[in-house]
């Protein structure tokens, strides 16, 4: 049977367990306050910008940016791809040719090579290069070089890809134009810590895609 004095000593313990989880509560939102509270939310943006200056990548203002070719993969691949697919082992090709003209699209600008996929939930991405990230460009001609096939390396080993490029000796002459015009004059396009304009996301791996 418990004593007498059994209970007092246990309303003693309760109690002070109370005014500690006050005084933690107490502490708790001192910090807070001292740290200033939640971190606001970033916009994604924000995110964007402070990955890249994390990663020490430039950014680019591309906002005075000026189309010069915009399109969609050689309509030409597609049909011989077509044609093609009438054999069985053929028909993988034929349906990435068919994926590739119904969702993808190269623009070209002044200023960056995009390349953008779109095919609702399935895949849904822009990848964006700025034109002074160019180390190298390797293009092979198809379809008795009505197209091509172009493969453009970046700084840092990233690639992207290419497939049944129209116009594709033109538009590598262009770009490495640009690239050694843009680098002359000093990028001046380049910011290390300033927010970009542009949308989209950096080429970060090869873009195989379809």
């Amino acid at each position: 049977m418990p004593q007498p004095g059994h209970w007092q000593q246990r309303r003693r313990v309760i109690s002070a367990a109370e005014s500690g989880d006050g005084g933690f509560d107490d502490r708790l939102a001192k910090l807070k306050k001292k740290g200033g509270g939640e971190k606001k939310q970033q916009t994604p943006k924000e995110a964007l910008a402070e990955a890249r200056k994390g990663s020490g990548r430039p950014e680019y203002d591309y906002s005075e940016e000026t189309e010069y070719f915009v399109t969609a993969p050689h309509r030409g691949d597609l049909g011989l791809n077509l044609v093609l697919g009438a054999t069985l082992l053929w028909l993988p090709l034929t349906i990435a040719s068919v994926a590739r003209g119904a969702f993808v699209k190269y623009r070209f600008t002044n200023m960056r090579l995009s390349v953008t996929t779109k095919a609702g939930p399935l895949r849904d991405e822009q990848l964006d290069a700025a034109y002074q990230e160019i180390t190298n460009i390797t293009t092979v001609g198809r379809g008795i070089g009505a197209w091509g096939d172009m493969v453009v390396t970046l700084k840092g080993g990233d690639k992207i890809e290419l497939r049944a490029l129209p116009r594709y000796k033109e538009m590598e002459e262009y770009m490495l134009k640009r690239r050694d015009e843009l680098r002359g004059s000093g990028s001046s396009n380049a910011k290390q810590s300033s927010s970009s304009s542009s949308e989209g996301t950096p080429a970060k791996a090869s873009s195989k895609g379809f």
